[in-house]
Parts: C-alpha cells; sequence; structure tokens
C-alpha cells in the first residue's frame, strides 16, 4: 500500500493540474517538479491538488462526518445494509475506510511536500507566493493534526517522495509530531490573508489558523497527550478571534446551514468550509454525501429524482441528543430553537410531502442539518450534493474559548460566560449580545461549567464530525459509549433495539485505528500496531 500511496503521491498533483488543462507544453509524464512550477498558475494548480483532499466524498465531501464519526452519545448509524465499518464499530486493518482515510491524507502531504520544495524557484509576487506557502504549510499539518488524532504515532515525512522504494519510514511520537504542527500552523498565521481579503471560505485565512490552533490546543491539552499547558495556548488562539471585531454569530442558527445548500457565504460564522459545489454532473465533479447521506430519508421514484432530494437517512440522533434541548412547548421563550433544525421533527415521503413525527417519537429521527429541498442547481443529483461540509465554525471557537478560560482560570470568568451564552442565546432565537435569563448560565464551578460546555457541543455542533474526538479529550469515550449503549436499550422501542450494537461494541482499542495492512505489510520499519490491533 505505500508504494501505491508514494506512486499517487507523486503523479497526484500533475494529474489535477492535467485535468484543468494548466499545462501544454509537455506530455504530462515528462513533467518533473523541477519544470513543472514555472508560474503563478502551475503554483495555483499545485495549490489547488493540496486544497483537493478536504472535499473528496471520501474526506470531509461525505466520509469523515457521515461514516467515521456516525456513532456517539449525539448520532448513531442507521442503515444496517452495510454491516462492517467505523460506523459499526466493526473493522479491521484492512478495513477500506481505515485505508483509504491514511492514504488520503498521505497524498496531501505529499502534494504539500512537492510545492513547498519548488516554490521559491517560481517567479511570481512575492505576497502571494507567502500566502501560497503558508496555506501550504497549514494544510499539511492539519492532514497531520487528522492522522495523529485517528491513528496516534505516524510516519512524519516532511521532504517530496524520491522513490517508490523507499517506504521504510518509522512512526514519529505524537508529541513530536503536535510540535510540527505547532511550528507549521504558526508560521502559517504570518502568511496567508485576512478573511475580508479573500472573500470566500474555502481558502485559509488567518482566521482559520487562529481558529483551528485553538483546537489543536484543546486536544494536546487533553487525552491522551494531557499537556495542560496548552490549555493557555487554546485561550489566547480563540482571543484572537474574540477579540478580533471581525467574526460573529449569524443571528439565524438555521440559515448558517441553508447557506450551505446554496453557495451563499457566511465568513463571520463559518470560517473555514470546503470546497464542494455544482451536482456532480459537470466535469469537475466536485459533489458531496452531505444532505444526501446523512438527511431526512426521501427516496423519490427515479422520475423526480431531479426535483426531489434524496437522502438515504443513515444518520440518526439519539434520545440524548433530543433530550438535551430545552423545548418547553407551554412556553416559546424557553424553547431552543437548535433542536428542530438539527434534528429532524418529520418525516418524508416519497414525493417529498412532511409527516410531523410525534414528540415522544425519538429513533426515528434523522440528522436534519442539511436539508436538500434548500438546493438551487436544477436537475438534482440522485447521490451528490453542493453542499459545503463546515471545517471550523466561529461557535465552535466561542465554546473552545469558554472551555479553555475555564481550565486556565479553576473556574468560568466573564469571558467564559460570555462566550457560550453568546453560543446559547442564538439558539434560543435572542440575539446573541443581549443578556436572556432563560439561556445564560451564571455561577457554575469548573466541573459544572466543564459538563454544561460538553453539553452545549453537542446542542451546538452534532452531527460535524467532532463529537468523537472531543470524548476522547475528555476522556470520557469509553464510558459515554457503555452509558450510549445502556440508554439506547432502555429507551428505543423494539425496532430500533440494533441501534444499540455499535455503541455495545467500544472498547479501548477504538480510541485509535489500527494502522492499515498495507502499510504494515510494505513498511518494514513499523513493526506494531496500535493497542488492541
Amino acid at each position: 500500500m505505500k508504494k501505491i500511496i508514494l506512486i499517487s503521491c507523486m503523479t497526484g498533483v500533475l494529474a489535477m493540474a492535467g485535468c484543468k488543462k494548466f499545462l501544454e507544453k509537455e506530455p504530462l509524464s515528462t513533467l518533473s517538479p523541477v519544470n513543472y512550477y514555472n508560474n503563478e498558475s502551475e503554483v495555483n494548480a499545485a495549490l489547488s491538488g493540496v486544497y483537493n483532499i478536504l472535499a473528496l466524498e471520501t474526506m470531509w465531501g461525505g466520509q469523515l462526518p457521515i461514516r467515521h464519526n456516525a456513532t456517539t452519545d449525539e448520532s448513531w448509524f442507521s442503515y444496517t445494509s452495510f454491516p462492517t465499518g467505523p460506523f459499526w464499530y466493526n473493522y479491521d486493518p484492512s478495513d477500506p475506510y481505515v485505508t483509504n482515510l491514511w492514504t488520503n491524507l498521505y497524498v496531501g502531504i505529499e502534494r504539500a511536500n512537492t510545492l513547498l520544495a519548488n516554490l521559491d524557484g517560481v517567479d511570481m509576487d512575492a505576497a502571494k507566493k507567502a500566502s501560497v506557502r503558508g496555506e501550504t504549510l497549514f494544510l499539511r499539518a492539519f492532514y497531520y493534526f487528522t492522522l495523529v488524532q485517528y491513528y496516534g504515532d505516524v510516519p512524519l515525512k516532511l521532504t517530496p517522495s524520491t522513490s517508490v522504494n523507499k517506504v521504510d519510514i518509522p512512526r514519529t511520537a505524537s508529541k513530536d509530531i503536535y510540535a510540527q504542527i505547532l511550528q507549521d500552523m504558526t508560521a502559517a498565521e504570518g502568511l496567508v490573508q485576512k478573511p475580508q481579503d479573500i472573500g470566500y471560505s474555502e481558502r485559509i485565512s488567518t482566521a482559520t489558523v487562529q481558529g483551528i490552533l485553538a483546537r489543536v490546543c484543546l486536544t494536546m491539552a487533553g487525552e491522551p497527550l494531557r499537556d495542560v499547558s496548552k490549555y493557555q495556548d487554546a485561550r489566547n488562539w480563540a482571543m484572537k478571534l474574540y477579540q478580533s471585531g471581525f467574526n460573529e454569530l449569524n443571528k439565524d442558527y438555521a440559515q448558517v446551514f441553508i447557506n450551505e445548500c446554496q453557495n451563499l457565504y457566511d465568513l463571520k460564522e463559518c470560517i473555514w468550509e470546503t470546497g464542494n459545489w455544482g451536482n456532480n454532473n459537470d466535469a469537475n465533479r466536485i459533489g458531496s454525501r452531505l444532505g444526501n447521506e446523512n438527511g431526512v430519508k426521501c427516496t423519490p421514484a427515479v422520475a423526480d429524482q431531479g426535483t426531489i432530494g434524496y437522502a438515504y437517512g443513515f444518520i440518526s440522533a439519539t434520545y440524548k441528543l433530543f433530550k438535551l434541548y430545552e423545548h418547553a412547548d407551554a412556553d416559546s421563550s424557553h424553547i431552543d430553537r437548535r433542536r428542530d433544525w438539527a434534528v429532524s421533527p418529520y418525516t418524508l415521503s416519497a414525493k417529498g410531502v412532511k409527516t410531523a413525527i410525534k414528540p415522544t417519537t425519538y429513533y426515528i429521527r434523522n440528522c436534519a442539518k442539511w436539508r436538500r429541498e434548500y438546493e438551487l442547481d436544477r436537475p438534482m443529483n440522485k447521490n451528490y450534493t453542493p453542499i459545503r461540509f463546515p471545517m471550523l465554525r466561529y461557535a465552535d471557537v466561542l465554546l473552545m474559548l469558554a472551555e479553555a478560560d475555564n481550565e486556565v482560570n479553576n473556574g468560568p470568568t466573564a469571558v467564559a460566560y460570555d462566550a457560550i451564552n453568546q453560543v446559547r442565546r442564538r439558539g434560543y432565537g435572542t440575539d446573541p449580545h443581549s443578556a436572556n435569563p432563560v439561556a445564560d448560565l451564571t455561577g457554575l464551578s469548573k466541573a459544572s461549567f466543564l459538563q454544561a460546555i460538553q453539553d452545549e457541543r453537542a446542542r451546538e455542533l452534532c452531527f460535524e464530525g467532532l463529537r468523537k474526538p472531543d470524548l476522547i479529550r475528555w476522556g470520557i469515550f469509553l464510558t459515554t459509549m457503555q452509558d450510549a449503549a445502556a440508554e439506547i436499550r432502555t429507551q428505543a422501542t423494539a425496532t430500533y433495539q440494533y441501534a444499540a450494537d455499535a455503541a455495545s461494541r467500544v472498547s479501548a482499542r477504538h480510541l485509535l485505528y489500527p494502522i492499515p495492512t498495507g502499510e504494515m505489510s510494505l513498511n518494514k520499519a513499523i513493526t506494531q500496531n496500535n493497542p488492541g490491533w
């Protein structure tokens, strides 16, 4: 597998550029990195190749949020035709999801290494070159961050491959990879552009770097690294956005996700998004699976699929998530409006007709954040959508700030309360900057505030691929999954008892994926797999 990875890495940038017809001087087979980067257009084509990984169907354009993070205490995988995979916690080192994630991340890293190694010799505007360098450094670091989160210690490679035979690269300790991630991302902050100067959310901006650095530092502060000094760093990075005067919550929670369905940008809330667009019927073919695999189940006849969005309903909400939202029907001020947007309050017929779900019915409720009825492209594609995925939202930054502040100060300060209450007020449909006695939290201890953060992250960020990493860094993944299985057995009807199967399989070995079988067989420098594998 390593040879396959290296071959695809070494040719991937060129192949992508060839598809876009950036190069017509020589056959692609004769182009080496040295004569490839001759001008700004060719550099931009190579940079597109580094970005391309993010929007893939097998990455954040589909499988990472939908299949790799399907089963937690907030959601479960409600499609039984796939008996094995991460969504059922039923996989081994040969699993294609485990393998493809590893492969794609190293393809992205190799593309980044190749671009960085050849960038200095290109004659182009210095400011633009600096931005390309910063974006590439950040993306390489982000791909390593994802690798460490899912696989632990992995090979660290910072230069381009020169031979498909040089495959024996040992694993590097996670703490050392994190050091490289921090170095690269910190350097990137001073090189990339501000979001308001870019004008759209797919490219890396200063806000992207600062927000993801807060996430990296919070991860380092928790399990398994437990470098608690990083709480202060996480707070510092999040404070940069909090004090920027630019970032702001969209006052309408639902509109955040409608925008992603309609190719509309809200740079103040949606700091970084994937570059998915179109109905996948064009040559670019960069549609996503959002709203299709993880939308409200709807199976229109073939004749209707161009106008009624097909959705499989793979992801459903748990009883716990549904009940986390306050929803007092007798008093509208006590209704958290996020519930009936994030969690479906209805089912859909094959004609797209909505039927309300009874308030006491739980496990039939699908993820509903991305709704195909809001797509504008026609005809619709059965399996692909133009919907972008939110890699980083300002709401996430505010909750990270609140969490880090609570840890640094041994309890929440005014900053922590303001950050979490902005998110909660918006959830209740009121101005994020105006006090709301129903939504606002006050007077909590350090422990109770952390619990409030854990619950609020589920309410606000459910189905966005963050819950499992959160549970792991908090050190509660195993017990939480045991509780999730028990809750399903207690609350679900006989029809949905199978929903407990995945959670009940969880054990300590599921804290990390195994190193893929192909990598273990070809890379002789890796002699031991992750614990339990």
